[in-house]
């Protein structure tokens, strides 16, 4: 049991450096060094332990892990899931600059464990046009925006941080 925690631990602390580096590429080193530090929470933390790291796979570790993530979700602003009003109607609220750019930092940083480099056009077709993705159309748009220029390589300026 130890052993899971303790590998979901480095998973965790790997992940974040991942993101610290894609966060530092573009400005963003406070998000860098904050980037989903709700995952040490017990809310989180153990759940996700024993659904990616246990032996065992039932239903109550299934529904512990979706709690955790709808938490996770719902306690960091880089997730699109974080700035949705109503599912249903597909409303959502503009994300500011900085979070955006910390989701696709963390995106890049996903595709950067698993070993495969991921080039931005993939970013676009795989998050931003997945039918479940639902952005207010103006983040939808700057994001757009950032990729293709990221894309041509023309311009490279840092998110900074607006808020």
């Amino acid at each position: 049991m130890i052993g899971e925690y303790w590998r979901y631990f480095l998973y965790v602390l790997d992940h974040k450096t991942n993101v610290l580096v894609e966060c530092w590429k573009e400005g963003l080193y406070f998000q860098g060094i904050i980037h989903d530090m709700s995952k040490f929470k017990p809310v989180e933390f153990f759940p996700y332990a024993h659904k990616f790291y246990s032996k065992r796979k039932d239903e109550l570790t299934d529904s512990r892990w979706k709690k955790a993530w709808l938490h996770h979700q719902n306690h960091n602003k880089h997730h699109w899931e974080y700035w949705i009003v109503n599912k249903h109607t597909q409303e959502a609220l503009p994300m500011p600059r900085k979070y955006w750019v910390e989701m696709v930092c963390d995106w890049r940083a996903f595709s950067r464990k698993w070993g495969r480099k991921v080039k931005e056009p993939q970013l676009v077709d795989r998050m931003m046009n997945s039918e479940g993705v639902i952005l207010h159309p103006e983040t939808r748009a700057e994001l757009e925006r950032f990729l293709a220029v990221r894309e041509s390589g023309t311009n490279h300026e840092q998110a900074g941080s607006d808020d």
